[in-house]
């Protein structure tokens, strides 16, 4: 763990970003279905380039002050911490 990481609570998504491509590689062949590995892997990124700016947002604009508010775009899977919630409370 850095230490900037010390103190603070770790999110699922940075555990992902920081250990996916090595974890894809030892660990899902052999333990996931061989018809499921495609799905399994597109859902993990999926879920890691939620809430990106960079794969979409849209920007609300305050017609009074001017000022602009930016809402990056989910993902909508139901793996993601972020989005799953929403089913879940469904």
């Amino acid at each position: 763990m850095s230490p900037k990481q010390r103190g603070k609570r770790i999110k699922v998504k940075t555990i992902l970003n920081d250990h996916w491509e090595e974890f894809k590689i030892k660990h899902l062949p052999g333990r996931v279905p061989a018809d499921m590995l495609n799905h399994v892997i597109d859902q993990v990124e999926k879920s890691m380039k939620c809430g990106n700016p960079e794969n979409g947002y849209a920007k609300y604009k305050c017609l009074d002050c001017g000022q602009e508010h930016i809402v990056s775009f989910s993902c909508k899977s139901r793996f993601c911490s972020r989005c799953g919630k929403v089913y879940v409370d469904k």
